[in-house]
């Protein structure tokens, strides 16, 4: 049993690795910063054709945490702002380093 957990170790290293090479093959158009949020949504609901509160209905949120999350998104919990990702499309939340431009 105990000759099983450095593999399992092994694995678990390499699947980490795999998803880091993949979040790399994103256009990098494809991701956004979090002041962009009400952006993405507004033009996202557009396209859609659909009002706020029917988004708010999919993302399983309300009105008020999804304004809350447009005034400050940088102190919105983060299931709050998978949740609206999980919307949005396939998307998923990432930590980086800003990049001074």
């Amino acid at each position: 049993m105990n000759e099983l957990q450095p593999l399992k170790q092994q694995i678990l290293t390499l699947l980490q690795e795999v998803e880091r090479l993949e979040s790399y093959q994103y256009d990098k158009t494809d991701a956004f910063p979090l002041a962009e949020l009400k952006e993405r949504v507004q033009q996202y609901c557009e396209e859609q054709q659909i009002i706020i509160d029917t988004f708010c209905e999919l993302a399983m949120i309300s009105k008020t945490t999804l304004y809350k999350a447009f005034n400050s998104p940088g102190s919105t919990k983060r299931a709050t702002i998978e949740s609206i990702l999980s919307v949005l499309g396939n998307y998923q939340l990432f930590v980086g380093r800003k990049h001074e431009d």
